[in-house]
């Protein structure tokens, strides 16, 4: 089954396919934009080499792509020791072009604490068409995770499992999680809602930097 964050990154790719050219225009207009979707990538590469050029790494490789490009695209999936580290897809015709990438960051127990994904449009490819940090954390049964684009907007928040007796299914877009801030009586200020995130940190401050 895919991630989370893959799925996400692909609901965005496949939004904004259907812009074509528009949404291809939407991004070379903004400079800072492109730059920092841009850094974040390379890092993102990066931070995938750095993690997998170790001992003990098994890549598991296969082809996919989409309706009218069935074979679009290479996937290697690099495990070690049965967990996925990163998973990253290249253009088949231009092996050179990073087409999406995930990176995953676990802690002692092999649970994932920290992951990044970044993914290309298949055409006007002058920056992401999404870029994504998650943060998780673990409460008992509860898995949360809370998500920012590469510019540090704040985006999703999920949270899944069991308060006690309560079954726990959590799920905020941007516009939700704006309207919840600062509301006394909100979500936000729910039980099932504090147990989640806690302490979770509200901003990616440091991780805007893959690490």
């Amino acid at each position: 089954m895919r991630s989370i964050v893959c799925r996400l990154a692909l609901a965005g790719l496949v939004i904004l396919s259907g812009l074509g050219v528009a949404g291809a225009e939407v991004l070379k207009e903004d400079n800072v934009h492109v730059r920092t979707w841009n850094a974040f990538a390379r890092n993102l590469e990066q931070l995938h080499r750095r993690l997998t050029s170790v001992e003990g790494i098994e890549v598991r490789t296969s082809i996919g792509g989409y309706a009218g490009k069935p074979k679009f695209y290479t996937e290697e999936d690099y495990y070690l020791d049965g967990r996925l580290i990163s998973r990253v897809q290249r253009e088949r015709e231009h092996p050179e072009n990073l087409h999406a990438i995930e990176v995953y960051i676990r802690d002692e127990q092999g649970r994932v604490i920290r992951d990044y994904a970044a993914a290309f449009l298949p055409h006007y490819r002058n920056a992401p068409v999404q870029t994504l940090i998650t943060l998780h954390r673990y409460n008992g049964d509860l898995h949360a995770f809370r998500s920012f684009d590469a510019s540090g907007y704040r985006i999703v928040e999920r949270c899944d499992g069991h308060l006690g007796k309560k079954e726990v299914q959590l799920l905020l877009d941007e516009d939700e999680i704006d309207d919840a801030i600062g509301d006394p009586n909100g979500i936000m200020a729910t039980p099932e809602y504090r147990a989640c995130f806690g302490d979770l940190a509200e901003k990616a401050g440091k991780y805007l930097q893959p690490q």
